[in-house]
């Protein structure tokens, strides 16, 4: 296992900065994931700590030995590909033993490596199958089990799940979790999915432009998104944004807008000017409307079994909510609804940075 550090670490291309001086500690054994849009610079990221990309600048450390000269092959690293890179002419036990052999590694040490890797990924009656023969969340396995019998460091991942059918996916992500608490290897995981960024790892990295927007622990970034892009980008629904107009009415500061009211303590936003109010779709309550922070007309109903999406109108902006199944609604209804005052977020509407503003229990309810 190891620890990696990384400082004011810059990748270029030409003129283009892909990466812009990003910092960040990986403690031994953690498993940290790499998330945010295409082209935010995770994957860029990846392969530097690979060795597959040059580093334009800063330091790149792995057990405190700078390794930014070393080859990809010195630096004590296995990588599972998105595309598994699979040897289609040999066995499912000579792809996963080939790396060791390339090494000269004694042929009884391979198969006993080869046996204890197929052992954990549950594949041992796969051995002498060829790729063609295994499916997609199969070959994925014997992909990992080439990178398990190397006992590296480190462990990096590059979107592996991303070709698999969405049952493979959930099935694999406990197979990825599995191992991690059993080798207890230090492993970064690169994915654009915030689901298995959030399912997957100890520590996440929240990537945007080539640099970090926020990174810690998966609750704390749900629960404390430090701006609206984190916020959006992290959950599923997506986090519902309202705009609001700030106006002050003897010592309570309003934020309103059609359909939408909240009073505060206070704001230094000033009379007239707009406010973003962001709220979780799972965090939103129906109630009466004596009680009610919001008054959203249903426009569709998307039921999924064991809740129900209902996507709303707010005057003219759209508002999701995650709603029990059992609730009776139909398109065209009103809906009435609230939230408790510790899950309202709010944001500048220009810079996007979280703005901290308590609300009054009364408030949102």
């Amino acid at each position: 296992m190891a620890s990696i550090k990384l400082e004011r670490l810059i990748k270029n291309y030409g003129t283009f900065r892909a990466i812009k001086g990003i910092d960040l500690d990986i403690a031994d054994g953690a498993f940290v994931t790499f998330v945010g849009p295409s082209g935010c610079g995770k994957s860029t990221l990846l392969r530097m700590v690979a060795g597959l990309e040059e580093i334009s600048g800063g330091t790149l450390k792995i057990d405190d030995e700078v390794v930014n000269e070393l080859e990809p092959r010195d630096r004590d690293i296995a990588m599972v590909f998105q595309d598994y890179a699979l040897y289609p002419h040999m066995s499912v036990a000579e792809n996963i033993g080939f790396g060791l052999k390339m090494r000269g590694m004694e042929a009884g040490e391979i198969s006993k490596r080869v046996k204890e890797a197929a052992d954990i990924l549950q594949i041992s009656p796969l051995l002498e199958r060829k790729p063609g023969q295994l499916s997609g969340g199969q070959r994925q396995r014997v992909a990992m089990g080439r990178a398990i019998v190397r006992r590296p460091k480190v462990y990096l991942f590059d979107e592996p799940l991303s070709n698999l059918d969405a049952k493979l996916r959930v099935d694999m992500r406990t197979q990825i979790k599995r191992l991690h608490n059993l080798l207890e290897t230090t492993t970064i995981y690169v994915t654009h999915d915030q689901v298995e960024a959030m399912t997957l790892a100890d520590h996440i990295v929240i990537l945007k432009d080539g640099i970090i927007m926020q990174q810690g622990n998966p609750v704390s970034v749900y629960e404390r998104p430090i701006s609206r892009f984190v916020g959006e980008f992290i959950g599923s629904p997506k986090m519902n944004i309202i705009s609001a107009t700030v106006s002050r009415d003897s010592d309570k500061v309003n934020f309103t807008n059609e359909g939408f009211a909240l009073s505060v303590s206070a704001c230094e936003k000033a009379d007239g000017q707009l406010i973003e109010v962001g709220i979780r779709p799972e965090h939103l309550i129906p109630c009466d409307k004596e009680n009610a922070l919001i008054a959203a007309r249903v426009d569709v109903l998307e039921p999924l079994g064991s809740d129900t999406h209902a996507i709303c109108l707010v005057g003219k902006q759209e508002l999701t909510a995650r709603l029990d199944p059992s609730l009776r609604l139909s398109p065209g209804d009103t809906l009435y609804l609230r939230a408790e005052p510790e899950k309202i977020h709010f944001f500048d509407p220009e810079s996007g940075d979280r703005l901290e503003i308590d609300v009054p229990q009364q408030a949102a309810a």
